[in-house]
């Protein structure tokens, strides 16, 4: 087994030299071909931004050196989607390769200081290793074969993820909020209506949720926060009822509630009194 995935490195590594050849070059025997350059993960560390602390709340990821020596390691940042474009690409730092091991971390402020701009709750940005050996090749996601990244014996860590969000703060999160999206019965009247919600710590009652639904079943909904990181997520419950088949109908599923901007955002599954599924909804509040 230890041949064979030797022999699946050394493929990957031919592969990624192969891939950063520029147009035109033609190359007559894969022996004659250099080796490539990546780094592969040790350990993933912490991927959540804080954005009431960004100087002191850091990505963090662990990274060694494959194939071909190492001079360095250049980090660089967009926010999301990825993209293969390096023009687009905003460098954060340096990293001198000392040992053959990488310990990556990224500051919020880092990242703001890089992109001109401050991260806000609920962004994620993608972070790039680009590799430079000591003969002068770069190799990074864009010129590297992307099936390489899919395959997990090789575990290449090319790009990686930072998630900006803040703490969940009772007396922040409690207040009046205005229903922005809801296309459940938003196209009955409820867009625009105004929600009260009481937050104490790592919960969040809401009445009423959906303002267009009537008795039977009519209730606030709790959402369960994370406190650390506004992680959402509402079990399922009744709220209310919109006649016939539609009496005691129930929501459940997950979302963010960020109370720093007084945003929530939230997937909701709607089930009938037996259990049956209606479909999942968004729905959105923004705080008075």
């Amino acid at each position: 087994m230890k041949k064979i995935i030797s022999s699946l490195f050394y493929t990957a590594l031919v592969a990624i030299a192969m891939s950063s050849c520029q147009k035109g070059e033609v190359i007559q025997d894969v022996n004659s071909l250099s080796i490539g350059s990546y780094v592969t993960l040790v350990t993933a560390g912490n991927n959540i931004i804080d954005a009431t602390n960004l100087a002191g709340s850091k990505a963090s990821v662990s990274v060694k050196e494959y194939g071909s020596a190492q001079e360095k390691l250049v980090v660089y940042v967009t926010k999301a989607p990825q993209t293969n474009d390096r023009t687009k690409w905003k460098k954060i730092k340096e990293y001198t390769n000392n040992g053959g091991t990488y310990n990556l971390e990224v500051s919020g402020q880092e990242i703001a200081t890089a992109l001109g701009a401050s991260p806000s709750p609920g962004e994620t940005y993608v972070i790039y290793n680009q590799v430079i050996t000591k003969d002068g090749r770069s190799f990074d996601v864009a010129n590297t074969l992307p099936d390489l990244a899919t395959v997990s014996q090789y575990n290449l860590r090319l790009t990686w993820n930072a998630v900006v969000v803040c703490p969940f703060v009772p007396t922040q999160a409690t207040g009046t909020y205005l229903i922005t999206k809801d296309p459940w019965d938003g196209a009955y009247g409820s867009l625009g209506a105004p929600v009260s919600i009481v937050a104490t710590a790592g919960r969040a009652v809401a009445t009423f949720l959906f303002p267009v639904a009537e008795n039977p079943g009519k209730n606030p909904v709790t959402i369960t926060v994370n406190p650390s990181t506004g992680a959402a997520t509402v079990a399922r419950q009744t709220y209310g009822s919109y006649g016939g088949s539609y009496d005691n109908m129930t929501c459940e599923g997950t979302g963010f509630y960020f109370s720093c901007t007084g945003l929530v955002d939230l997937n909701l599954l709607h089930k009938f009194a037996n259990g049956s599924n209606e479909g999942t909804y968004a729905i959105s509040l923004k705080k008075r």
